[in-house]
């Protein structure tokens, strides 16, 4: 008796998970094709057909929504950087590959990360997303700072300016992206991209 009451507690927790999820997806696809002031309870609850007394049990309101959907976009879609990156010019080429990748298969991501009414809005999801950019930044200027002192790349280069401008040019890469509907190739602007930021690197 008490093992039933288990598993179909367990059975009713799995389903509100998958239905948390499928609603997140359809916010994040909502966000994407009509813009951030398009989203409400109400308009998820009717594009899944539920009602949104319903949606209640899993979002106390909007702004627990876009939080959820925050930390989706970041957990799924930013990719995380490897360590131990021996070859400098490779690891920051796998970078944007990985990046480019993760976003050209969930164009609906991007719309998260680079919709500033978000970040007006919900100043929460700003900070997390500063903070891992910041990261990431730090991340870049590690991996150029260790190769500066294996003197693999010039005297001249500063590796936390060195991160901005890498991680600036990969942003607007993918807005110019954004701004063609997200119909070209991402991925394979990378290299072309790469290589001339690596002039950087080589020449200082």
């Amino acid at each position: 008796m008490i093992t039933n009451i288990v598993m179909d507690m367990a059975t009713k927790r799995k389903k509100s998970e998958i239905r948390r999820e499928e609603a997140l997806s359809l916010a994040m696809k909502i966000i994407h094709e009509e813009g951030i002031h398009s989203l409400t309870l109400r308009r998820v609850a009717e594009g899944l057909e539920i009602s949104e007394a319903a949606l209640f049990r899993h979002f106390k309101d909007k702004e627990e929504m876009i939080n959820l959907l925050a930390t989706k976009v970041f957990d799924h879609y930013i990719v995380r950087e490897s360590n131990g990156y021996e070859d400098v010019e490779a690891g920051l080429l796998k970078i944007m590959i990985d990046q480019f990748s993760s976003f050209q298969g969930t164009p609906e991501a991007t719309s998260v990360l680079f919709q500033e009414e978000i970040f007006r809005e919900y100043p929460a999801v700003k900070a997390r997303f500063d903070e891992r950019r910041h990261q990431r930044a730090d991340r870049i200027a590690g991996m150029v700072k260790d190769a500066k002192a294996k003197h693999r790349v010039a005297k001249a280069v500063d590796p936390d300016t060195f991160a901005l401008i890498y991680m600036g040019a990969m942003r607007t890469a993918v807005l110019e992206w954004r701004s063609e509907g997200c119909t070209s190739d991402l991925v394979s602007k990378a290299n072309a991209l790469h290589s001339h930021l690596i002039r950087i690197l080589r020449e200082g």
